[in-house]
C-alpha cells in the first residue's frame, strides 16, 4: 500500500515546487511590467501654480506702414506692371509715365551743345594764331581780348545748354516710378493709357513686416505693456492662433480704445482688415495643475491616485475643462490640495 502511495506524493512534491517557482517568475515579472526599463512610476506633489486669465478682444489686421506711388510728371502711362496682391521689392519698376514733350526739347537742346562745342572748338583755334600774329605785329591787341572774352562766354553757354540737358534727363527719368519699400500691393488706380498729372496716386502699398495693429479696449490699457507676448486667434481661418509680441504702444486713445502694435513671430498671411481675437490678460490667479497622465475616468467620474497615509486611493476630482491645456496639464478645481502626493493611476485590463 505504501509503496502504490509513493507515486502520488512525488507528484503532489513536484506540482507544490512547479506553482512556487512560477509565482516567484510572475512576481519578479510583474515588478518590470509597469514601466519601461523596470523603473516604478514615482509619486509626485501636489504644488500652485500661477495661471494667466486670458480674454478674447476683437482687433483687425491693419498694415504697419503703408505708402503711395505717386507720378511726379505730366503724361501717359506707357508701362504698368503691378496688380493687387502683389508682393514687390523695395526699387522694383513700378510704372512708366512718358512725357511727350521732354524728347523734343532734348534733342533740341543736343544740337544747341554739338553747335556750341563746334565755336568752342573754332574760337579755340583764332585765338592761338591770333596770339602768334600778335606777336609778330601784325595783330592788334583789342581784338585779341574781345575774342578771349567772347571765347569765356562761349564756354559757360556750353556748359549751361549741358547742364540744362542733364536736368531734362532727369525729369524724364522721373517717369520711372519704383516700389518704396517691400510690400503687398493693395490698390492700383490707372491702368496702361491712363493721363495723370503731378501728384496723382498710381498705386498703393503696405509694407510686408508682420506687423498688427490692436484696438484693445480702454480697461485694457494698464494690463499690456510693451514687449509683453500675447496671443492672436484667426477665426475665419480655423481657429489658428499665433504668438506676437507688443513693439509699441500709442500714448493717444481712439474712440475708447488703446491702440497698440504687434509683431507676428514668423509673419502673417491674412488679408488686411480682416478681424482678429487678441487674447488678452485679465488676471492672475493661483491654481492647481497636474499632467493628463495621473488622472484617469471611469463611469464619468475623473479620479486621482492620492496617497493617504502609507497607501493610494482612488480620489474623485472636478476638473476646469475637459481637454488638456497647451502644456498636457488639466487644471483641478477641487478634490486636491498643495502638498497632496499622487501616482499615475493603476492599468486595468
Amino acid at each position: 500500500m505504501e509503496n502504490q502511495d509513493w507515486p502520488r506524493q512525488g507528484r503532489r512534491s513536484s506540482a507544490s515546487s512547479l506553482r512556487k517557482t512560477l509565482g516567484i517568475w510572475l512576481s519578479a515579472t510583474g515588478m518590470f511590467l509597469g514601466l519601461p526599463g523596470g523603473v516604478q512610476a514615482q509619486p509626485i506633489t501636489v504644488e500652485e501654480s500661477v495661471v494667466i486669465d486670458y480674454r478674447p478682444v476683437i482687433a483687425r489686421i491693419e498694415a504697419g506702414d503703408t505708402a503711395t506711388a505717386r507720378s511726379r510728371l505730366q503724361g501717359v502711362v506707357t508701362r504698368l506692371n503691378v496688380v493687387e496682391g502683389q508682393i514687390v521689392k523695395a526699387g522694383d519698376l513700378v510704372a512708366v509715365v512718358t512725357d511727350s514733350t521732354l524728347p523734343p526739347q532734348l534733342s533740341a537742346l543736343g544740337a544747341n551743345i554739338e553747335g556750341l562745342k563746334s565755336q568752342v572748338k573754332q574760337a579755340e583755334s583764332d585765338i592761338a594764331r591770333n596770339e602768334g600774329l600778335l606777336a609778330q605785329g601784325f595783330y592788334p591787341r583789342v581784338r585779341l581780348d574781345e575774342e578771349k572774352t567772347a571765347f569765356e562766354v562761349l564756354k559757360r553757354s556750353l556748359a549751361s545748354a549741358e547742364a540744362e540737358r542733364r536736368a531734362l534727363s532727369a525729369r524724364e527719368a522721373e517717369g520711372r516710378i519704383l516700389a518704396p519699400a517691400e510690400a503687398h500691393v493693395t490698390d492700383v488706380n490707372v491702368v496702361r493709357g491712363s493721363v495723370v498729372s503731378p501728384g496723382d496716386v498710381l498705386a498703393s502699398f503696405a509694407t510686408v513686416n508682420g506687423v498688427v495693429r490692436l484696438a484693445l479696449p480702454e480697461r485694457h490699457a494698464a494690463t499690456i505693456t510693451e514687449g509683453e507676448s500675447i496671443s492672436l486667434r484667426l477665426p475665419s481661418r480655423s481657429d489658428d492662433i499665433r504668438t506676437a509680441t507688443i513693439i509699441k504702444i500709442y500714448p493717444e486713445l481712439k474712440q475708447g480704445s488703446v491702440i497698440a502694435d504687434a509683431k507676428v513671430e514668423g509673419g502673417l498671411t491674412a488679408l488686411f482688415g480682416e478681424r482678429v481675437d487678441v487674447l488678452a490678460p485679465v488676471g492672475e490667479r493661483r491654481a492647481i495643475r497636474i499632467p493628463k497622465d495621473y488622472v484617469s475616468t471611469r463611469f464619468g467620474v475623473d479620479f486621482v491616485r492620492v496617497q493617504v497615509g502609507e497607501r493610494f486611493i482612488d480620489a474623485p476630482v472636478a476638473l476646469a475643462a475637459p481637454l488638456v491645456d497647451a502644456a498636457g496639464q488639466f487644471e483641478i478645481l477641487s478634490g486636491l490640495k498643495p502638498g497632496d502626493r499622487i501616482e499615475k493611476p493603476e492599468q486595468r485590463s
